[in-house]
């Protein structure tokens, strides 16, 4: 009897070995891929969970046991994650700890604001708004985050991110670039202010080196450069049209009131608008107004600009 017993443990505690090692080490069935995110400072408890819940895992406490069991309860990682649902334990637990997950596809949109991009990377998971508007802000560096597309991993540390989007704006200025420089006798940064101004006010990528052009020559005439994207920045706001009284708003960044380029960029402008201001077009036009179609009537006398505003209205009004 007791023989008997015995047998029967043995082959119950067998059978119960075997299962673990199936579940550990190999596909308890062929399944889809899920997709799974993983977030920040997750604990193997809450991650059991979530993988439960997806239906990756059958059994949780199986998962915890076997990561502290592996000593790698404080080395899972987060991220978004492609698993199989038909993934062995260890091979789901292997990829955690190997870090082994999908970057996202971010596009940051040129002419796109430090508050904007904050927007974006956290609508993404990438990273904190806050923290990152944050610390961008602190370094100074709105006009200084190269807009493109990029591949980032979920949940990554807001200043690994500022310091890939600076570094995509520091590979554009290439030696070409930086000799550009002293042909048109501007500074880097006056560059990526005026660009800034263009990126904003241009919608045609064949116009931005002729509104380049236009707020070059007002500069050398000491010409107040009046563009109604510097006010609205300077006002926090995004209005189809300015007010009189819209574009007496005090601030060093109305370029209605105060001549020359404001302190600092208004946007983080993209190649073509950086471009425009490096190669203007040649032009002897002082002054452009909006067709209304995303193109401009550009003019060489004020004259001329009155009459091209006139147009404008009358079309708009019709």
């Amino acid at each position: 009897m007791v023989k008997r017993g015995q047998i029967i443990s043995t082959i119950v505690l067998l059978a119960f070995f075997l299962s673990f090692v199936f579940f550990l080490l190999f596909k308890s069935k062929d399944g889809k891929e899920t997709e799974v995110f993983i977030p920040k400072g997750s604990s193997p408890v809450k991650i059991a969970k979530i993988l439960k819940d997806k239906k990756i895992i059958s059994y949780p406490k199986l998962f915890t046991g076997t990561v502290k069991f592996l000593g790698y309860s404080k080395r899972l990682k987060a991220g978004l994650y492609d698993f199989n649902d038909g993934d062995s334990l260890i091979k789901v637990i292997k990829k955690l700890k190997n870090g082994d997950n999908k970057n996202v596809r971010v596009t940051i949109p040129e002419g796109f604001v430090i508050k904007q991009i904050g927007k974006v990377l956290e609508e993404k998971n990438i990273c904190s708004k806050e923290k990152f508007v944050e610390i961008a802000m602190s370094k100074k560096l709105e006009g200084y985050l190269f807009p493109n597309t990029y591949f980032l991993p979920p949940q990554t540390d807001e200043n690994e991110v500022i310091k890939t989007l600076n570094n995509e704006f520091n590979k554009y200025w290439t030696k070409e670039k930086e000799d550009r420089l002293q042909r048109i006798n501007m500074s880097k940064k006056d560059v990526v202010i005026l660009a800034s101004i263009v990126e904003r006010e241009a919608v045609s990528d064949n116009e931005r080196p002729v509104i380049a052009g236009v707020f070059i020559n007002r500069l050398k005439k000491r010409m107040r450069l009046e563009s109604c994207a510097t006010v609205l920045y300077a006002m926090g706001e995004n209005k189809e049209r300015l007010t009189y009284a819209d574009l007496e708003f005090q601030s060093p960044y109305n370029t209605y009131r105060h001549f020359g380029l404001p302190p600092a960029p208004i946007c983080n402008p993209g190649a073509k608008a950086l471009d425009a201001v490096l190669y203007p077009a040649i032009t002897n036009s002082l002054y452009f107004v909006s067709k209304g179609n995303g193109t401009h009537f550009f003019a060489e006398s004020l004259e001329e600009h009155v009459r091209n505003k006139k147009v404008t209205k009358k079309a708009k009004l019709s």
